[in-house]
């Protein structure tokens, strides 16, 4: 697969996956008003960053065979 198509995909994918885990955080964040302090906390935190772990290697694999950038 040549670099600009897989651009598209791994964007495409990465679209997709952010839609997903937007509806799943905004469906579950209704019940979590009723946790404690603390397990609200643990939640937003991992719902804010948790979406990041999936993008490495989406990206490594994106980037593997990217042509030499110049200077």
């Amino acid at each position: 697969m040549s670099y600009p198509t897989k651009k598209i995909v791994a964007s495409l994918i990465l679209l997709g996956f952010m839609v997903c885990w937007i509806i799943m955080v905004g469906s579950v964040a209704p019940m979590v008003s009723d946790w404690p302090k603390w397990a609200m906390m643990l939640f937003y935190v991992f719902a804010g960053i948790g979406w990041i772990i999936p993008f490495k290697p989406i990206f490594a694999w994106m980037n593997r065979d990217a042509p030499p950038q110049e200077d």
